[in-house]
């Protein structure tokens, strides 16, 4: 077996279980070459698995079947064939191990529910289990070597199967976080954001230019209109003097007559 570093271990051991689930146990050897490596030649492969190309061929088209492989080929420009090059990917492995989980996870808790509504009869010669509907066809005789059926004790079956929940709901916890780890981080484009960000500067010095413009025509307006008001309070005084003084030249024509 190869050498896994001890922060990879848990990764490894996943990474092996989804294989086992999805080709067998004769295909987890796979993980062991593929571990950690890139594009990786099919005939070594085959080497390390110590097994024909034909047989390394089926097991790796067996695990592609569920898009867990990324391959790449050559092309031999002597002999004309083409060689392929494998790599293991960890973020689908992980994802469909989780998908798994989580279908087995709901099996275990429907049958757990089941346990607690129903009865179940067992023989204890053949240990045949089966369910209230189908002890009564059998009129609660079992079917293989003709025995009375015993009713099963639900307490212990529900606790076995409560535990079982559990564990899966734990396996289903620790790969969500292995997978957390190994997914790409969403890449910031930093050109679009100091484009952005020049765009706001720009934005902003633009509008500070035009509210000191606003401003600057507010203060000249005001200005403007001060003056009018004192040229407008100059003006009034004379108005009102050159009123009196035609008046008082009517009165003296009128004393004269």
């Amino acid at each position: 077996m190869k050498k896994i570093q001890k922060n990879d271990e848990l990764l490894f051991n996943l990474l092996k279980e989804t294989i086992r689930k999805v080709a067998g146990k004769t295909a987890e050897p796979l993980v062991d070459v593929l571990f950690n490596k890139k594009n990786v030649n099919e005939f070594k492969i085959a080497g390390e698995l110590k097994l024909t190309i034909n047989q390394t061929r089926n097991i790796l088209y067996r695990i592609s079947n569920f898009n867990l492989l990324n391959s790449t080929r050559k092309k031999d420009e002597k002999k004309g064939w083409y060689t392929y090059f494998w790599t293991l990917n960890f973020e689908k492995s992980l994802g469909l191990l989780l998908k798994l989980k989580e279908q087995e996870l709901a099996t275990f808790e429907n049958i757990l529910k089941s346990r607690l509504t129903k009865n179940f009869y067992i023989c204890q010669n053949d240990d045949i289990e089966m369910s209230e509907e189908t002890a009564m066809h059998h009129n609660f005789f079992c079917p293989e070597c003709g025995e009375l059926l015993q009713l099963v004790s639900e307490e212990k079956k529900t606790k076995e199967f409560a535990i079982k929940i559990v564990d899966i709901q734990k396996q289903i916890e620790i790969i969500r976080i292995e997978l957390e780890k190994i997914t790409p981080k969403p890449i910031i484009e930093v050109k679009k954001v100091k484009k952005k960000v020049k765009k706001e500067k720009q934005k902003a010095k633009k509008d500070e230019k035009i509210e000191k413009k606003v401003k600057k025509n507010i203060k000249k307006i005001t200005r403007v209109k001060t003056q009018v008001k004192k040229a407008k309070s100059k003006v009034k005084p004379k108005a009102k003097t050159k009123k009196k003084m035609i008046t008082s030249s009517k009165k003296t024509k009128k004393k004269k007559k």
